[in-house]
């Protein structure tokens, strides 16, 4: 019988270090919605199995949803991603550990699955052939990435958000101009900042050390935050105070990055993650909108230039006129130029009136986005908690039976 950590170093290896023999990236993709997760694969990665139920389209078009065009299935969401592995290691499957054995098995036949070995013994042999540096790994990325699987991890989590709000209150408080050319006051801030660069120097390497796929570390934009939060403070050390002009104005630059210590605590927020999803989802949709914005301010500043070129008024310029129009579309109004003619006066009135709806129209498609991504978001929320109830009641109901057979 497997245990929980056998389970999850299973699922850590062959879900994100071990790639799938079959998955091809050119090949006509299918998705399906296992009670509102979503998985894809290919249609070559299933076909390989006819005599399963995934296997071919005949079996498969009973839980095809053509307004979504993807197939449900309302079955179980852990157990569905062994049963998508099964696809694409030939024939291979392992149980997750948080599933009980009968429960993986009704899934199994309903699948029509057959595997090549016994779960169980692959994945102890999987086990054996990692070693013991591949189950620490895996505990220290639990412990360092999901503040859910343990209370430790909670711990680290809170004193990670400790740090960082101390990290930018110490930033916020050095430049005040009482603490300026106050030695004993910059040694005190320099020791505190010391120490909290220490301490997110130390998470992000053992975050990097305990990451399955180092690839995939490097490309989350988070993680370029994290260094951008520390780099300042090492560049400074090495090139010291005695560097000319030129290197504290290069300084001074630099120590702006330190102000990404509070990106830091998106990743403590599944709202602000799911905010960074809707805008990396939504970039050709902000593309329109910036265009549409730009557009206005050139053709709007362009006219209002030539109005008011004659009323010293400010718009000397067709650059300072897009200033002007720029502000003005997106509602702001600085108040530093004001057209003084009665013709430039009408004219932005009616650019206030347009900008509103030619600017709002874009952010419509933004919204939308948004709307889904969330409503996505509280379904898996709900279905996961839905699941995990289920799973402890199947526990509760399968060991007593257990004991009495013991």
């Amino acid at each position: 019988m497997l245990s929980k950590l056998d389970g999850q170093v299973l699922h850590f290896l062959n879900g994100d270090i071990q790639k799938p023999p079959h998955l091809n990236s050119h090949a006509d993709r299918i998705i399906f919605n296992v009670s509102g997760k979503r998985f894809e694969t290919t249609f070559e990665c299933l076909n390989g199995f006819p005599d399963t139920l995934l296997g071919t389209e005949e079996e498969r078009k009973q839980f095809y949803d053509p307004v979504r065009d993807e197939y449900f299935l309302n079955r179980n969401q852990v157990a569905f991603d062994s049963v998508l592995y099964y696809y694409q290691a030939e024939g291979q499957i392992y149980r997750p550990a948080n599933i009980p054995e009968k429960v993986f098995s009704r899934e199994i036949e309903f699948y029509r699955l057959f595997p090549s070995k016994p779960p169980e013994t692959i994945a102890t042999s999987s086990i054996r052939e990692n070693g013991f540096w591949k189950r620490f790994q895996l505990l220290l990325w639990l412990f360092l990435e999901k503040p859910q699987s343990s209370s430790g991890a909670r711990i680290w989590a809170s004193l990670n958000i400790i740090i960082i709000l101390i990290s930018v209150c110490n930033l916020i408080s050095e430049s005040m101009p009482v603490y300026r050319h106050n030695p004993p006051a910059e040694r005190i801030f320099f020791s505190i900042d010391a120490c909290c660069v220490s301490y997110f120097t130390i998470d992000i390497l053992l975050r990097l050390g305990s990451s399955p796929s180092k690839k995939k570390f490097l490309k989350e934009v988070l993680n370029w935050f994290d260094l951008l939060a520390v780099l300042p403070f090492y560049v400074e050390l090495l090139l010291g105070e005695n560097s000319g002009t030129d290197g504290m104005m290069a300084l001074r630059v630099l120590r702006l990055f330190r102000i990404t210590r509070v990106l830091k605590l998106i990743r403590h927020s599944q709202q602000m993650m799911l905010m960074l999803l809707v805008l990396r989802n939504c970039f050709s949709e902000l593309g329109i909108l910036f265009c549409t914005w730009l557009m206005g301010a050139l053709v709007f500043g362009t006219i209002m230039h030539y109005i008011e070129v004659d009323a010293d008024s400010g718009f000397d310029s067709v650059l300072y006129a897009c200033w002007w129009a720029a502000v003005t579309m997106t509602t702001v109004g600085y108040g530093d130029m004001t057209p003084q003619t009665n013709i430039g006066k009408a004219f932005g009135s009616m650019i206030l009136f347009i900008s509103m709806i030619y600017i709002a129209l874009p952010m419509t498609l933004i919204v939308s986005k948004f709307n889904t991504a969330l409503e996505d978001w509280k379904q898996q929320e709900r279905t996961q908690i839905y699941y995990k109830k289920r799973a402890i009641e199947e526990n509760q109901s399968i060991n007593p039976t257990i004991r009495n057979r013991g």
